[in-house]
């Protein structure tokens, strides 16, 4: 079901209470006007035989004079019953015997309970009267004008309450949508209405504490990577005066691995401050062409090795992004790339009026889809094609997953038939 704009949900739901009670105020006033009608009937009635009993002398209704009587005073006396939606409404006693009312078209009919003969009702020119006063078209277009111009009110005062509301809750959106992006700077204006007032505050909160916990856990690695340095450069030094004694009891063997450890603890010390120094820059934007930057770098990868055949479809396209940090994205993918494929990496760079395209892909296992998330994550390991004896330490991705978050670049991985396809979507 398509979303409902919050403003005319409010109305509509405003709308729908008003006229609901318009019809039953309507109902409720027609019912007592009615009531009343009828009471003014069985009263005037009868007044009016009591003073045709004193003009006349007479009490019988077909009496000459007190039909007379009645007809100058805006009644008729028949002895026929009128039986059209005829229904007894209520008893009038009066001082000899007891009126009966019943309801006629628009009007009444009555019978004194001593004469059940003859019948008293409304004249037809008191019922057209009647008929016109409560025509129900007037009285429709009278509740429809009423109806109208109370939901014009009620709409001027909804719409700027409504409208400030909803001011706040499009910055709210655009609040959590930063905070998906990793920008824990972000903050609510305070809205001084309950319960928005109490989730603006408990949102300012919680965005202070992810931001504190971040900038304590950054200075915590960069800490940590920084003192490892030196630890790593005396161990270095310590090997290589060892290297210089190969004895029987220091074999070659044990040195070289000896070596390879310094070596994997030193890359994943420069790496760890890579990605501390990563998350604390902001990025300096300068112009690229994009086509012949790449090419330069498929270049030199073709003098390098022998063993992977490079392919490129580059379309001529200038970009304006950090150089910086897009080397770092594009350098640790070729790496990627080169290092899992079996004979071919593909490179592809295209374009459509909004978007720049690039698509680096190999042939080699790819990354199971279940472990794309994990992939990104520092120090993540996946299964046996892709894991830390092929080469790496799990930091590869996550440097360029940080980088893309930090260039507003759309970062995914796909399998296809022939291996892994990294797209990356940038900004003309």
């Amino acid at each position: 079901m398509k979303p409902v704009n919050v403003y005319w949900y409010l109305y509509g739901v405003v709308a729908f209470a008003l006229l609901l009670t318009l019809a039953s105020l309507f109902l409720t006033i027609n019912y007592i006007e009615r009531q009343n009608d009828q009471e003014d009937f069985a009263y005037d009635l009868m007044e009016l035989l009591k003073f045709a009993r004193q003009e006349c002398q007479h009490t019988q209704l077909n009496h000459e004079c007190t039909e007379q009587f009645l007809l100058e005073s805006g009644f008729e006396v028949s002895p026929s019953f009128y039986p059209y939606d005829a229904e007894q409404l209520e008893h009038w006693p009066t001082e000899n015997t007891t009126l009966i009312v019943y309801s006629y078209e628009g009007g009444f009919q009555a019978q004194l309970a001593n004469q059940p003969g003859w019948w008293i009702r409304d004249d037809e020119e008191h019922l057209s009267e009647a008929a016109e006063n409560n025509d129900p078209l007037d009285m429709f277009i009278t509740a429809a004008l009423i109806a109208s111009l109370l939901l014009l009110t009620i709409a001027l005062f909804l719409y700027w309450p409504v409208r400030k509301l909803k001011q706040w809750l499009n910055q709210l959106q655009q609040a959590t949508d930063a905070l998906a992006q990793e920008d824990y700077s972000v903050r609510l204006s305070a809205l001084n209405i309950t319960p928005f007032s109490e989730l603006a505050e408990r949102f300012n909160r919680m965005a202070t504490m992810i931001e504190n916990s971040l900038k304590e856990r950054r200075l915590l690695s960069g800490a940590m990577a920084h003192e490892l340095r030196t630890p790593l450069s005396r161990a270095r030094l310590a090997l290589a005066l060892l290297q210089k004694q190969v004895t029987d009891n220091n074999p070659q063997e044990l040195i070289n691995d000896l070596s390879r450890y310094i070596d994997e603890l030193e890359n994943v010390t420069d790496n760890s401050l890579q990605l501390v120094k990563l998350q604390n820059t902001e990025p300096q934007l300068t112009k690229i062409e994009l086509g012949h930057w790449l090419e330069q770098k498929i270049t030199l990868r073709r003098g390098q090795t022998t063993s992977i055949q490079w392919l490129s479809e580059l379309a001529e396209i200038t970009i304006h992004s950090d150089e910086r940090l897009l080397t770092l994205i594009v350098d640790n993918l070729l790496n990627n790339a080169e290092q899992y494929a079996t004979n071919q990496v593909t490179i592809r760079l295209v374009h459509d009026t909004k978007s720049v395209h690039l698509e680096i892909q190999d042939d080699g296992p790819g990354i199971p889809s279940a472990l794309k998330e994990q992939a990104l994550l520092p120090f993540s390991r996946l299964d046996d094609s892709r894991d830390r004896r092929s080469g790496g330490i799990g930091l590869g991705l996550a440097l360029v997953n940080t980088a893309c978050q930090r260039l507003g670049i759309k970062l995914e991985m796909n399998n296809d038939e022939t291996g892994l396809c990294v797209r990356l979507t940038l900004q003309h």
